[in-house]
């Protein structure tokens, strides 16, 4: 939407963000009060991310700018070395060559951190999203979270400390966490994956490491990220289910994450499904989880009996689900019978959801995701249902690990927003308070 007023003699025009691309997908990107520039400069940034080469030109068409609010808005960035030119282009028929643009893979980093129950790690990240590095995380006790904080915020820091990076480059962090925030987003509730009481896990880091933090649900940061760097780019309506020993989903609508009362969206673990059914980790009888999950898979095969885990359990049952796993591929019919009926069941019980969202794109993601037998089984069971929405899964597509989608979340909150401070980045020049894109009429 455009918005035209005067200011002197000027026409100002005020770009609103345009919904397909500016929408955070988080709820810690700040809007309110950001200057026109702000989202215009968001636009440009996210156009010449996802149109690497992209000429001056090509953006004002694109973003509605004149030519010379374009050249501005480019120089400031080019200036707080967070674009580059890329070289001359084609003629465009005229004699005349434009230069492309790309963004500056050495202008900024952030970090991405996975708090899972095993697995975890952390990741550095230009702002193109190519990942430079990364480590795995191994607490010395999980449960303690005092010590598994410092642990990662040691490490965290080490890892800048090798590559030796301008603090002020590293723009901020991403935290995908096994566990959902509290209504307000600050604190994270208590964990049973992680064996952790309710606390403010993005002050916590943040003190430690004396950067900008954001924390979010570890399936949100994935869709997070496939809806901005991966396989769903520039996708609006999109459902991500991860299925691991359990289920859970997130879901985009309208380019943003469907958060739901109380910040609980996406637990389809615990839809109810059998009132008398089997015991699940919420306390509930019945739940998805207990016919669909990977947990669900070794209780039919015998192989577990306990619903209510902690991180030791846990990671017995990790181990176990990625054998039964590995032989159903080898051939085992048992293994196969049990975990295709899952997937199965796992499509069955989400049809009413998923006709009712519409998504364009449907993501299954986990260890399951990445069995042929649990999707095409999941696949077939949609398709039977009469849901016409694209599938991808980890089978056919190398949908973002969770270090590397916490560092995406990252780069949604601090870099491509409006809320971007790029001031500090900029050379150490007067600029004026108010600053207006012109529309020559």
């Amino acid at each position: 939407m455009i918005y035209l007023f005067t200011y002197g003699n000027l026409i100002i025009k005020y770009i609103l963000p345009d919904t397909k691309m500016n929408r955070p997908a988080t709820s810690k990107a700040k809007w309110a009060g950001d200057s026109p520039r702000a989202y215009n400069r968001t636009n440009v940034m996210k156009q010449v991310l996802e149109t690497p080469g992209i000429d001056r030109t090509t953006l004002s068409k694109a973003t509605g700018l004149t030519n010379a609010a374009m050249t501005r808005i480019v120089q400031e960035l080019i200036d707080a070395k967070l674009l580059k030119d890329v070289g001359q282009l084609q003629s465009d028929g005229r004699g005349r060559r434009r230069s492309g643009l790309a963004i500056e893979e050495t202008g900024g980093y952030v970090l991405g951190i996975s708090i899972l129950a095993f697995n975890s790690r952390i990741v550095l990240s230009s702002i193109t999203g190519e990942i430079i590095d990364s480590l795995p995380i191994e607490p010395t006790e999980l449960s303690n979270v005092q010590q598994t904080l410092d642990d990662i915020a040691q490490m965290a820091l080490s890892l800048l400390d090798k590559h030796k990076l301008d603090k002020t480059r590293v723009l901020g962090t991403g935290v995908a966490v096994a566990g959902y925030l509290n209504e307000s987003g600050d604190v994270l509730d208590p964990s049973y994956h992680l064996g952790w009481p309710a606390f403010n896990l993005e002050r916590s880091l943040e003190k430690r490491l004396n950067l900008n933090v954001v924390v979010d649900n570890v399936n949100r940061c994935i869709a997070v990220a496939e809806s901005r760097l991966g396989s769903c780019v520039g996708v609006q309506e999109m459902v991500l289910i991860r299925a691991a020993l359990g289920l859970g989903a997130a879901i985009i609508t309208q380019g943003n994450i469907m958060r739901g009362h109380a910040n609980r969206a996406g637990q389809i673990g615990h839809i109810p499904i059998n009132r008398d059914g089997l015991l699940c980790s919420c306390g509930a009888q019945g739940c998805l989880n207990t016919v669909a999950s990977g947990w669900a898979i070794l209780n039919q095969l015998g192989l577990s009996d306990k619903p209510r885990t902690g991180p030791g359990d846990l990671k017995t049952h990790k181990d176990k689900l990625k054998h039964v796993l590995e032989q159903s591929l080898a051939g085992d019919q048992n293994f196969q019978k049990v975990i295709s009926k899952s997937g199965e069941l796992l499509a069955t019980h989400n049809l009413s959801l998923l006709h009712s969202l519409a998504p364009e794109i449907i993501v299954l993601t986990g260890p399951l995701g990445a069995n042929t037998v649990y999707c095409d089984a999941f696949k077939a069971a949609l398709l039977k249902g009469g849901v016409s929405s694209k599938v991808i899964t980890n089978c056919d597509q190398n949908i973002t690990a969770s270090a590397s989608a916490a560092s995406a979340l990252a780069l949604e909150t601090y870099v491509y927003s409006p809320s971007f401070d790029i001031q500090p980045l900029l050379p150490d020049v007067q600029v004026d308070d108010f600053q207006a894109e012109t529309l020559i009429l």
